[in-house]
């Protein structure tokens, strides 16, 4: 990974609990509308508290074992978008001392966009929910087709909405499956 400028890197101990937050932790939280994620708030909380969907948690769950197991470092590209800009990430989770890991998240690539409401923290929201992939950012539309936020936005009419749907987070076939197969693959070329 390179321009390590743009990385935020933390710590879990062996019972997932966060530690050693890098200093651009609170930056990066602030710049997502999330400042109260400070380090005095997130240091000596279970990692899980603060991911949201049971996909999610069910696959850092395994890409943590498998990186205890292995003692080997997974890398991998996942999207954290904000209103008005697409950030094309990698995360790095690696091995640490006694059972502890380290994650490391670099932004590759960000690239500007007109400010998409759907993702604006504070935007009014009805009681619809609409489902987001937190690996790709993409909106579920049915049960098998998932786009991208913009397209979800037109095809949705939500430009006409006096309240945006709520968001629900989950996991985009293509990632899960994605990320699940890398896993399998890895654990077999052991």
């Amino acid at each position: 990974m390179n321009n390590r400028d743009n990385c935020i890197t933390y710590q879990i101990d062996s019972d997932n609990r966060l530690t050693n937050l890098s200093g651009k932790w609170s930056v990066f939280a602030a710049d997502n509308q999330a400042a109260d994620l400070t380090e005095a708030f997130v240091v000596n909380k279970s990692l899980f508290v603060f991911i949201s969907d049971e996909s999610s948690r069910h696959l850092y769950k395994m890409l943590i074992e498998r990186t205890r197991i292995d003692c080997q470092t997974l890398r991998f590209p996942f999207r954290c978008d904000a209103p008005d800009r697409r950030r094309f990430m990698e995360m790095e989770i690696f091995p640490l001392n006694h059972e502890s890991i380290g994650f490391r998240s670099c932004i590759l690539k960000e690239e500007p966009r007109e400010p998409v409401a759907l993702l604006d923290p504070v935007a009014v929201r009805s009681d619809e929910l609409v489902k987001i992939c937190s690996w790709r950012k993409r909106v579920q539309l049915d049960h098998s087709e998932w786009v991208e936020v913009e397209e979800a936005v037109a095809r949705l009419g939500l430009f006409q909405a006096n309240a945006l749907p709520g968001l629900t987070h989950g996991m985009c076939p293509s990632c899960y499956e994605g990320y699940v197969n890398k896993l399998l693959s890895a654990g077999r070329s052991r």
